[in-house]
């Protein structure tokens, strides 16, 4: 049993030819049938034409000018292919053409009971003849009746020609249509295969691969675009993965060297109780800062993933940020900061309550952090059309503007800000990802020993899954 290509290209080009041999067979029918039509609407034509002017001829003269005119008319004629017939008004038949050719037609009467007042036309088939017969009947007088009668065969022969030529029409066509129909399939899938190709590429590990081909039309170009901005974001995610690993493993060797190394002095030497306790508490602040870092990025994994396990309620987001304000303002005092907030009230909106008071604080936090004494923090609660506008400025050290894009990834921190009492780089990708958790943005600018603004847009009637 042969097996048929199971191809995308096979299909279609199937598909193509069956739709165009369909059409095409259609077509041929309808131009058959319609080409048989005006034969026999053009024979039938010529016939009564006939009759017209036998009759005009009878009025004008007398019954032997039309006999002369039939005779002329056979002289000119085969005998097997037309016959003239010629009847009283009673319907006896006086006068016949050549008649051997046609004896199964009853020569003694006419077909009708009377003398038609209009032609009468019919088909009649013989077997002395190989084709069918066409006959009319009609009165040319008050006392004559004409029938002629003429062989189809020449419009048999053409269409038998006609036949002929469709044939060799589709004997052409056929093959054609499996040529233009394959191009067509192939350029088609053209598309899909380099598509197919550069997933191939992209899974080999090659992930600057990209789909770069002619146009094939929208929905190829749709799927190239699509296949890009995955490679774009499978890229950017692989090289972020690869950042991330790296600042992780400078971040964890930091704390672990050090509880490593106060463990190696603790066993080597002797010291006091309150030493041993000294040590001991060092070691519980790293692994607390160890573990600070290993909750907040699961946390962001939560978040990111939709599966927080925090309740989805309707916060005033204006209580909340006044209530941070007033938190931060010992600490702000202490370092000599001005804090100036200026909140729109009864600010609502639905999310979660908590993940929004760590995105709060966590840009409130930065800014008195890298603000310097005599310095100024602004909180700034807007409302607009769809969305709430919370602004946080400062005017501390600032962010060089190579950095400014990068900012909101993991772990990363500006080469001023790597030390350990500063973090561990998720405080801002934390931000970053509570408020696209609730279909908000954050955007910042920065000019180096000037100060940043943080500007966090959170829509009004979002509502989380």
């Amino acid at each position: 049993m042969i097996k048929l290509p199971n191809t995308l290209s096979f299909r279609l080009t199937l598909w193509y030819v069956s739709a165009f041999l369909v059409c095409f067979v259609a077509a041929l029918l309808i131009l058959y049938v319609s080409t048989q039509s005006i034969l026999n609407s053009r024979l039938d034509a010529d016939l009564q034409e006939d009759v017209a002017d036998f009759q005009e001829l009878y009025q004008e003269g007398n019954l032997e000018q039309v006999i002369q005119e039939i005779e002329r008319e056979m002289a000119s004629s085969e005998d097997s292919e037309i016959f003239f017939r010629l009847f009283t008004g009673e319907g006896h038949a006086f006068f016949s053409s050549e008649f051997s050719h046609w004896k199964e037609i009853d020569a003694g009467r006419t077909p009708l009971a009377r003398p038609p007042s209009q032609p009468v036309l019919e088909t009649r088939t013989i077997s002395s003849q190989d084709y069918p017969v066409r006959i009319i009947t009609g009165q040319i007088g008050s006392d004559a009746v004409i029938q002629i009668g003429e062989s189809k065969e020449k419009i048999q022969e053409i269409m038998q020609i006609f036949v002929v030529v469709l044939g060799a029409i589709m004997a052409v066509g056929i093959p054609l249509a499996c040529g233009v129909g394959w191009l067509i399939a192939r350029q088609a899938v053209a598309g899909i295969e380099e598509v197919g190709r550069a997933a191939r590429d992209l899974g080999k590990g090659e992930l600057d691969r990209r789909v770069t081909f002619k146009p094939h039309g929208e929905e190829i170009q749709s799927l190239a675009d699509t296949f890009n901005a995955m490679a774009e974001r499978i890229q950017r995610l692989i090289q972020e993965m690869r950042e991330m690993t790296d600042n992780i493993a400078h971040d964890l060797r930091s704390p672990i060297a050090r509880i490593r190394a106060m463990s190696e002095t603790a066993m080597a030497e002797s010291f006091t109780n309150g030493d041993y306790q000294k040590i001991a508490g060092n070691t519980l602040k790293e692994c607390d800062r160890l573990m600070q870092m290993i909750n907040i990025t699961l946390d962001m994994a939560e978040i990111e993933a939709g599966a927080s396990s925090l309740k989805n309620d309707r916060v005033d987001f204006s209580r909340l940020v006044t209530d941070l304000c007033e938190l931060f303002e010992p600490v702000t005092e202490e370092k000599g900061i001005q804090l100036s907030c200026s909140l729109e009230p009864d600010c609502y909106l639905f999310g979660h309550k908590q993940n929004l008071q760590r995105m709060v604080a966590n840009l409130l936090d930065n800014a008195v952090k890298y603000t310097g004494p005599q310095g100024t923090v602004r909180i700034i609660l807007s409302r607009h059309d769809s969305h709430y506008g919370l602004t946080i400025a400062d005017t501390g050290v600032g962010i060089p503007s190579s950095d400014l894009g990068r900012v909101f990834d993991r772990f990363f921190r500006c080469d001023h800000s790597r030390s350990p009492i500063n973090g561990c780089g998720l405080g801002l990708s934390f931000a970053w990802t509570v408020a696209k958790s609730h279909g908000g943005d954050i955007h910042v600018t920065s000019e180096l020993h000037t100060g940043s603004t943080f500007l966090v847009n959170l829509p009004v009637d979002h509502v989380l899954p």
